[in-house]
């Protein structure tokens, strides 16, 4: 979704999240809508592990995760094995700003985060006096 009004415009893109690999998203309940919890499952890679060079975690490490950066980074956005909205939130929000400091038009825009709970905020302000809120809905696909 997009509005434009004089010099302010706001932007709702909706983003999908993919699991890791050897992962997938589960919805805690099918019944209920919305889903409150996004559940994160080991899947058996046994199959194609040789082809692709991955490993099983389920089967090869007796379900044991590895200690390397993917897994941490897991760890960084789940509650248990569930995935929670808002340390997500927070981690996009950095991974954006972050990215944005090394495109060329951080020269003459800047990005500011703002506080969100499940939604991730920004607000961009040009020297032309241009102002931009953006503001991207996190969700998964099962």
């Amino acid at each position: 979704a997009c509005s434009i009004q004089e010099k302010s415009s706001t932007y709702r893109p909706l983003v999908i999240l993919q699991p890791p690999p050897g992962h997938s998203f589960s919805l805690e309940s099918k019944k209920r809508l919305p889903a409150r919890h996004t559940h994160v499952v080991l899947e058996c890679l046994c199959s194609g592990e040789q082809l692709l060079g991955q490993t099983c975690f389920l089967h090869s490490s007796g379900g044991q995760l590895p200690r390397d950066q993917d897994w941490y980074l897991l760890d960084t956005l789940c509650t248990g094995s569930f995935l929670d909205a808002e340390k997500v939130t927070c981690w996009v929000q950095m991974l954006v700003a972050s990215a944005w400091l090394l495109l060329p038009h951080s020269r003459h825009c800047q990005l500011t985060p703002l506080p969100s709970g499940k939604s991730c905020k920004f607000h961009l302000s040009g020297t032309s006096g241009l102002h931009c809120s953006i503001e991207m809905a996190l969700a998964v696909q099962q």
